[in-house]
């Protein structure tokens, strides 16, 4: 038999048992029952609130793996935002190593036109030079053509005045001829030997 019969009891029960119990000794037990009871419902409702503050606790602990889980989720997508960016920084630097490369190509460019230019200048001024002294020459050597030519023709008209003094001393000198053979046969002339 268990050793306490009245433990099933309500706290009622008992008292209404109790009033009716004669023996003293019974009555002391049912009373250490009672205050045992007493006990047990307190016990039991501190167990009810820890239960409580448990449910809570587990609420919470749902509701702080649901933000962990939403937190995993958020990192997830910073670090494929992360992954994103450094590929856009890489092609970016690929880029700019690109065009750093080509500058540098049209900067060599440019120093070869540059190059190329000053060359040409220097050329253009030489060949204009010589060009200057081809035409200082050929204006001197038509200068000099045209004095020659102005002695030709004051050598042509004087030779002209020459030749045309010739034809008249020729003239002259026939017409000298003709009178004196004349003369001549007309008995005039010189006394025969």
């Amino acid at each position: 038999m268990s050793q306490f019969p009245f433990q099933g009891l309500e706290d009622k029960e008992i008292s209404s048992f109790t009033c009716s119990v004669q023996d003293e000794s019974v009555k002391q037990h049912l009373n250490k029952l009672k205050e045992s009871n007493r006990n047990f419902i307190k016990e039991i409702a501190a167990l009810k609130c820890e239960n409580s503050k448990l449910d809570t606790v587990i609420q919470e602990n749902v509701m702080l793996r649901n933000s962990l889980d939403n937190l995993n989720l958020e990192r997830l997508k910073h670090v494929r935002l992360i992954q994103t960016i450094e590929l856009e920084l890489a092609e970016h630097a690929s880029g700019t190593q690109n065009f750093e490369i080509e500058i540098m190509r049209l900067k060599e460019e440019n120093r070869n036109l540059t190059n190329t230019r000053q060359r040409l200048t220097m050329e253009f001024k030489n060949t204009d030079m010589h060009y200057n002294r081809i035409l200082n020459d050929m204006e001197g050597e038509i200068q000099r053509l045209r004095e020659e030519n102005v002695n030709s023709r004051h050598e042509i008209q004087h030779l002209d005045i020459k030749h045309s003094n010739r034809g008249v001393r020729s003239t002259l000198a026939i017409c000298s001829r003709g009178n004196s053979q004349q003369h001549h046969r007309r008995g005039g002339g010189y006394p025969r030997r």
